[in-house]
């Protein structure tokens, strides 16, 4: 029984090698000979590569151009093999020298490009990789590809308006467009670092012309206002970041309640954490946001039932269990104090938010919008729970 489930096996993987050869070699662009003239080492790197396998892939395909100098293929998976490796000069160079031949056809040329230009940008040679590209950009059918490569270099040159321009070709549909509003804000911040405060603005504002629930946007808008004294202006866009974006206004709830309380509009405070608590119910910042309100005010039985929804909430907040149990204690209710911190400490735990690269998958405890391991525009996306 044992036996036949192998050979059943190895037939199933016989059929799925043959199979993935014929169609490889029906869609590959590089145009490859007659199957019968590749040799076994080429078959196996194929087959290595399928595998993910690559040291046994690139040895076969070394000793598969020591074969057949003419696979122009073998050349240039060995030119990839060895930019992934790290041997970034050497992979230059088989690009290069396939470059001298002069029996080679134009869409083969194209590829060898191709394969130089992610060379370059491996090398961080960005000026030479976009010559290249800015060239393949000019054939329909290598554009697509092109565009994508030169945007990878704008964003780790920090060109991020010559990076916005790309990105519309390539974000058109509706669904992806508000990944713009990265590149207006990041051009934005540039703006803002040199106290050009008027122009980091028209990029914010901008940014949210292609995604109004955008919370950064918002967040410095107001900080280049405060920037300038202008608290009304300011405080207006912490509000407008409550209503278009609710869930991630708790990050500047201490700037809000600070600058309506120096405009003498702190009571309006309340209300905008009144709104909140509709419209984020699961949301245990806005609870605790609520109960400092209401502890200013002397109105501590309703800071007491907030910071008590809070921990309903999310039973391992400490920071709120703490406060609650000194309200307890300052009313005299000593053992609902003791009761509350020994709740809390059963809840805690190492558990905390967690983001993640698009591209490189670098980990970080908040949304970043530029990578700061492989310099790509994110944002990062929220990493599900195991």
């Amino acid at each position: 029984m044992i036996g036949s489930f192998v050979v059943a096996y190895w037939w199933i993987m016989a059929f799925a090698l043959l199979a993935f050869i014929v169609v490889f070699f029906a869609l590959d662009r590089r145009k490859p000979r007659d199957l019968s003239k590749y040799s076994v080492n080429y078959i196996e790197g194929l087959k290595a590569m399928i595998e993910n396998d690559d040291q046994n892939a690139f040895v076969r395909f070394k000793q598969t151009v020591a074969e057949d100098s003419e696979n122009i293929d073998a050349y240039l998976r060995l030119g990839d093999l060895l930019r992934k490796r790290g041997q970034i000069q050497k992979a230059v160079q088989v690009h290069r020298q396939l470059l001298l031949r002069k029996t080679i056809d134009k869409e083969t040329i194209a590829q060898i490009w191709k394969g130089l230009a992610a060379d370059f940008i491996a090398a961080r040679r960005f000026n030479l990789a976009q010559e290249i590209l800015e060239n393949l950009s000019k054939e329909p059918t290598h554009k697509k590809w092109a565009r994508e490569k030169l945007l990878e270099i704008f964003e780790k040159t920090g060109r991020f308006d010559a990076a916005f321009e790309v990105a519309k070709e390539i974000y058109r549909s509706k669904e992806t467009q508000p990944k713009l509003a990265a590149y207006r804000q990041l051009e934005g911040n540039q703006h803002f670092g040199r106290k050009d405060y008027h122009k980091a603005r028209l990029a914010y504002k901008d940014a949210l012309h292609y995604d109004e629930s955008f919370a950064p946007a918002y967040i410095m808008i107001a900080e280049s206002y405060l920037a300038e004294n202008k608290k009304e202006e300011a405080a207006e866009f912490y509000i407008k970041l409550a209503e278009k974006a609710p869930s991630e206004a708790w990050q500047v709830f201490r700037k809000l309640e600070q600058t309506l309380f120096e405009l003498g509009r702190f009571s309006d405070a309340e209300q905008i954490y009144l709104n909140l608590m509709r419209e984020c119910p699961k949301d245990s910042r806005v609870f605790y946001s609520f109960a400092t309100i209401a502890e200013k005010k002397n109105d501590l039985t309703a800071a007491i039932d907030s910071l008590g929804q809070a921990l309903t909430i999310n039973p391992a907040d400490a920071v709120a269990a703490t406060r609650l149990a000194q309200l307890y204690i300052e009313s005299g209710q000593e053992q609902k104090a003791i009761k509350t911190l020994q709740d809390v400490r059963a809840h805690l735990s190492a558990d905390h938010d967690e983001y993640s690269c698009l591209y490189c998958a670098k980990r970080s405890s908040k949304k970043e919008l530029l990578c700061p391991g492989c310099g790509r525009v994110g944002p990062f996306q929220e990493v599900a729970a195991p």
